[in-house]
């Protein structure tokens, strides 16, 4: 009898020791588990924390280079309108000229008169500090003096003058438009194709309908030409092309 409670006094020792080593190693890998994942979460984090950390320092470097990219492109063009409206205002200083009586008479020679032209626009592109090759303000000379004689074929009157200077303006604002199209970084247009003599013209016939006035086809083909060969000059000047 007593055999067989130290026998079961036995059992129960060992069952109890067993349980209690079970629910001990069951506690430790339940913490270690929970450790283990713990840092497995925190590293995660870390990773996760670094790569936007990253991600925020290489967007702020892509959008800073994007600001910049933008700002050149505006420095590039405003420095292209200064240029072109340089050009402009020394025609315009050229009429004033025109209209002088001296101009008008008999013994004015076309020579003189390229002469006169030069050292107008030399003034003018001086004055304002802008650079500009011998070649293009030779080339500019040529085109200012095609435009006076547009003028004085017509006649140089108020009505002409002012009809004119229509087709002029739009002349002028067309160069800073092929120029600044020329100089984008992502223009999928070929260079032959947007200096297309055709193509110019119809740019040319599009400004034309918001005016009132209407032009010979021969004297829109001229514009046309000039402005392939004035952006022709600037671009080579400011080595776009």
């Amino acid at each position: 009898m007593r055999n067989s409670r130290k026998v079961s006094y036995s059992i129960f020792f060992i069952v109890v020791s067993v349980s209690i080593i079970i629910l001990h190693v069951s506690n430790f890998v339940s913490l270690s588990s929970r450790n283990v994942t713990a840092r497995n979460e925190e590293t995660w984090k870390k990773e996760v924390s670094s790569g936007r950390i990253l991600a925020q320092g290489v967007q702020g470097v892509m959008d800073t280079r994007d600001d910049l990219i933008r700002f050149r492109r505006r420095s590039v063009y405003s420095h292209i309108d200064r240029l072109v409206d340089c050009l402009f205002r020394g025609f315009l200083d050229t009429l004033m000229w025109l209209t002088e009586e001296y101009y008008k008479s008999e013994e004015s020679e076309s020579y003189n008169d390229l002469l006169m032209i030069e050292k107008i626009i030399r003034k003018q592109v001086s004055i304002e500090g802008i650079t500009l090759s011998n070649r293009t303000v030779n080339n500019e000379v040529k085109r200012i003096k095609e435009r006076h004689d547009e003028i004085i074929d017509q006649g140089t009157t108020s009505d002409v003058f002012k009809r004119m200077m229509k087709l002029y303006e739009i002349e002028n604002n067309l160069t800073k438009d092929v120029i600044k199209k020329i100089s984008a970084p992502n223009r999928e247009e070929d260079l032959i194709d947007i200096l297309n003599v055709h193509k110019i013209k119809n740019k040319i016939m599009n400004k034309l309908t918001k005016v009132q006035y209407t032009f010979d086809d021969a004297l829109i083909e001229a514009v046309a030409a000039r402005v392939i060969g004035r952006v022709t000059d600037i671009s080579r000047d400011e080595d776009i092309i």
